[in-house]
C-alpha cells in the first residue's frame, strides 16, 4: 500500500476502471439520443475568428 503524500502530489489522476463495464465496449446505450446529437453536429457551425 502506498502512502497518501506521493498520491497527492501525482499530476496523474488515481483511477481503477471495473472490469465488468467491458460488456458495453461495442454495444451502442443510447441510440435515440446519439443520432440526435449526431444530427445537430451535422448542422453546428464554429464562430468566426476575430484574430484573423
Amino acid at each position: 500500500m502506498k502512502s497518501v503524500e506521493p498520491l497527492k502530489n501525482s499530476k496523474v489522476p488515481i483511477v481503477q476502471i471495473d472490469p465488468s463495464l467491458e460488456k458495453y465496449r461495442n454495444e451502442t446505450l443510447f441510440p435515440k439520443k446519439l443520432a440526435k446529437a449526431n444530427e445537430h453536429l451535422k448542422t453546428a457551425k464554429l464562430p468566426d475568428r476575430k484574430g484573423k
